[in-house]
């Protein structure tokens, strides 16, 4: 198993040409939110944003629309068709394919929520030939559709569980039996975050701490290692960016802040200083 350091990180990160402009560092795609989560929609967004994507579109039930699109004004938002409990509807999919197709890589399932609509759209985003990132109720709606996508899975312990992983025998071996069912980056959320892919040394995290157990801190995880995505890094070096990069705006928040007291949004407006830390 490999240690995340800062001069990994340092290596992985793309330069940014002076003569470069937004269309150089990709587009993402975020897919997420519902009624009373509209929070889970604009950090994980926002995340793309300070990232470094170039460009980020959010596709979000109508029904929350007006909160995300003030709560993350760098972003283009656009309300879908939504049920009665406020969740994208089967009216949203043809909007969200025809996106995620043009995008360098979606992201997919913070505050999404669960419905059979859900695990079709899902199922629809694993088809195509585009990288995709699945979080939280993404991953909770996966339902072991046949996977053609590079995927990256985010799980914390108790989605890894509802996935069909196991702990039994340790996360490390957990993560390894995983990977062989499912092909896939997994970043195994908790303390020293693992990062996993096939035929690849084990990544293990050692930045962040109990500050970041709080909610929407997931969110941003997602939408930080969509935006490296987009910007080129091959997923699983943008997993292994992004755990390290999350945890490092963590420890800046908590040293500046507290860690009872910090809140995702702290975490957002510390990813640039973490990213100069690192020479990003």
């Amino acid at each position: 198993m490999r240690e995340i350091t800062r001069e990994l990180v340092s290596t992985l990160l793309p330069p940014r040409p002076k003569t470069s402009h937004k269309g150089d560092f990709g587009r993402v795609l975020v897919l997420a939110g519902s009624a009373g989560y509209s929070g889970a929609a604009a950090f994980c967004a926002l995340a793309a944003v300070r990232g470094g994507a170039g460009l980020t579109r959010a596709g979000v039930p109508e029904v929350i629309w007006n909160q995300v699109a003030a709560q993350a004004p760098e972003c283009m938002c656009f309300p879908l068709p939504c049920d009665r409990e406020g969740r994208l509807s089967a009216g949203a999919l043809d909007w969200a394919l025809d996106n995620a197709g043009r995008s360098d890589v979606t992201v997919c399932g913070p505050g999404l929520g669960r419905s059979a609509c859900l695990e079709t759209l899902v199922g629809a985003l694993t088809a195509l030939d585009k990288p995709l990132i699945l979080d939280a109720d993404g991953i909770n709606n996966l339902r072991g559709h046949i996977l053609n996508c590079p995927l990256v899975l985010t799980p914390h312990e108790g989605e890894f569980a509802r996935a069909g992983g196991g702990l039994g025998d340790g996360r490390e071996a957990g993560g390894e039996a995983f990977i062989k069912k499912v092909p896939c980056v997994l970043v195994l959320k908790g303390h020293r975050t693992l990062v996993f892919a096939p035929g690849e040394e084990t990544r293990e995290n050692t930045t962040g701490g109990p500050g970041l157990s709080k909610g929407g801190s997931g969110d941003v995880l997602a939408g930080l290692i969509a935006a490296l995505t987009a910007q080129g890094l091959r997923p699983f070096d943008a997993a292994t960016a992004g755990v390290y990069l999350h945890g490092l705006a963590g420890d800046i928040c908590e040293e500046e802040i507290g860690e009872r007291g910090m809140t995702a949004s702290d975490l957002l407006l510390a990813i640039p200083k973490a990213l100069r830390q690192t020479g990003g």
